[in-house]
């Protein structure tokens, strides 16, 4: 199940939602915090029993982190690295309908590539520019800059070029988790007050697609 459901004239996810600019100021108390540390909290933050459970926080293997790193010819970061150490094989609802964890991040940069072609954009990633997100084959997101927390970019169907929407990855993290965490506190709710209805009562059903070609009603 896709929360935002936003079509591809409507803009991109990130400039629907309203997300912080590229002039974001670093999260209110956060001088002086190492990106890692951040990370950290922001991650612990996620498991709040409706995004996410703590035993739904699933980390990273040095082996995957490998193979993530070995994909793209662009460093991860330190901040980065640290947040798919933490949950980069999946985190309850968080990011749901989105690529971002592993297995999906394999191949991202090559998707990215392919969707530029497919639009004849006049410009190309750089090889320093590593693709953290996509979503629906028609948005990506990628890190540009070097150090542990380097800005994060974004390119929708329609832009004329892309653009800087965070100048860190823990501004591009806090934003999501915290929009997230509000969606998921009246989804979650909502969908299980459904569920209890009777089903000739019901009006809302939230259906998840399956790789095999199933449905089910769920959340």
């Amino acid at each position: 199940m896709q929360f935002w459901k936003n079509a591809k004239q409507g803009g991109s996810r990130r400039k629907s939602e309203n997300a912080i600019a590229a002039s974001a100021t670093p999260p209110h108390g956060t001088a002086g915090i190492s990106p890692e540390a951040l990370v950290r909290a922001l991650v612990a933050s996620v498991a709040d029993g409706t995004t996410a459970t703590a035993d739904g926080l699933r980390g990273l293997s040095a082996d995957e982190l490998d193979e993530i790193e070995r994909d793209q010819p662009a460093p991860l970061g330190a901040a980065y690295a640290c947040f798919l150490r933490l949950v980069g094989g999946g985190a309850g609802h968080f990011f749901q309908g989105s690529d971002v964890f592993y297995p999906h991040v394999i191949g991202l940069r090559e998707a990215a590539d392919e969707l530029l072609r497919e639009n004849q954009e006049p410009f190309h990633l750089r090889s320093s520019d590593r693709v953290i997100f996509m979503h629906q084959g028609y948005q990506f997101e990628f890190l540009r800059g070097e150090g542990p927390d380097p800005e994060v970019w974004t390119y929708s169907e329609g832009d004329a070029e892309p653009s800087r929407v965070y100048i860190r990855f823990t501004d591009w993290l806090e934003a999501n988790v915290r929009q997230q965490r509000e969606a998921w506190a009246r989804l979650v709710p909502w969908y299980e007050a459904e569920q209890q209805k009777p089903s000739d009562e019901r009006r809302v059903y939230f259906n998840r697609h399956h790789p095999d070609g199933s449905v089910t009603d769920e959340l």
